[in-house]
């Protein structure tokens, strides 16, 4: 036997393709999503002089002229080093998170918090602990936006993003949302589950409905 899904079952799916999202990310970018298995790649030291004391430095060899005459600098062609462009995909992926979160994190404020702060007890508190996340993944997404895997900023944002996200998923999962089911009937539960999907359709008149998703009972 299942029932329509709830407010707990939609922002907990929506948690679920957050962290499918982020596992995406850190395979296309390993060790900058914030997972911790990632390790800082050792400073460059450059060629290393062989030359024994007092040798003289090698003339540099002059550039080359092509068939065509063109002169090419010494160095020209060289491929760039690993990392130094964008990994494909991952910006892509990067944009799609910051959608989700983004919609998923107003989602919670407008159809949940409320609820929230009038039927669980020391609900204002568990509301702050998740409005403080929110707004730290609110700046990170910002401050990744428009930048490349190529930006030195780049991975430890991204990795900071994938932190603060990881923190707040768990925080919901394990705190937030047993208490949401404690506090609140059934009724209730389900009521806000079709405010919000109510919601959603009406921000994507165009989109084709989707059923809610049948959860088992118990």
């Amino acid at each position: 036997m299942s029932r329509r899904a709830d407010v707990v079952d939609e922002l907990s799916a929506d948690h679920r393709a957050v962290a499918e999202l982020l596992a995406r990310i850190e395979k296309a970018a390993p060790g900058q999503a914030g997972t911790g298995t990632g390790t800082a790649a050792p400073p460059a030291t450059g060629p290393q002089d062989t030359r024994p004391p007092g040798a003289a430095e090698s003339p540099e060899a002059p550039p080359q002229a092509g068939p065509d005459g063109a002169v090419t600098p010494v160095g020209a062609g060289t491929p760039p080093a690993p990392g130094s462009t964008a990994a494909p995909g991952v910006v892509a992926l990067v944009e799609a998170l910051s959608d989700l979160l983004l919609t998923h994190c107003t989602e919670e404020e407008e159809y949940l918090f409320p609820a929230v702060h009038e039927q669980v007890p020391d609900g204002g508190a568990l509301v702050f602990t998740s409005l403080a996340d929110h707004l730290a993944i609110g700046q990170y997404l910002t401050d990744l936006q428009g930048l490349s895997p190529a930006d030195p900023a780049f991975a430890p944002l991204l990795e900071g993003l994938g932190s603060a996200v990881h923190t707040h998923l768990a925080e919901e999962d394990e705190r937030l949302f047993p208490a949401v089911r404690a506090a609140m009937t059934p009724e209730l539960l389900a009521a806000l589950g079709e405010r919000l999907r109510e919601g959603r359709r009406e921000l994507r008149p165009d989109a084709p409905p989707a059923e809610p998703a049948a959860t088992p009972e118990g």
